[in-house]
């Protein structure tokens, strides 16, 4: 809990990644928040769905259409079947292999680095 600040302690604006650094990388992928914290953003905002086996993934909607080779509901496929389909190439080729992060990976991955 060492990260969390409250609005006394901040005495400039914030810079929130909504979506990781979505406007440069496909959103909600370890590569965008990887590159939000490269660029200093104090914290990201991020989106969390339930898989069928219930284990929880960062993805903003609640279908697979828009962000990835898949589609129909998030809660209709399990883990491993999300971690097959690909969540880079809809927003540029070289993003081609990015996976659905879990949340646990997502954290893991910022644990530290931002709040």
């Amino acid at each position: 809990m060492e990260n969390i600040k409250t609005l006394e302690q901040i005495k400039r604006p914030w810079v929130v990644a909504h979506r990781g650094y979505r406007g440069s990388y496909p959103e909600n992928t370890l590569v965008a928040f990887e590159a939000a914290i490269g660029v200093n953003a104090d914290m990201i905002e991020l989106d969390v769905s339930l898989t069928r086996d219930r284990i929880p993934v960062v993805i903003h909607d609640n279908t697979l259409d828009r962000t990835t080779n898949g589609s129909g509901p998030v809660s209709e496929h399990t883990l491993a079947e999300l971690k097959e389909l690909d969540a880079g190439s809809w927003f540029s080729a070289k993003f081609s292999g990015e996976v659905i992060p879990t949340l646990e990976e997502l954290l893991m991955s910022v644990k530290g680095r931002i709040t």
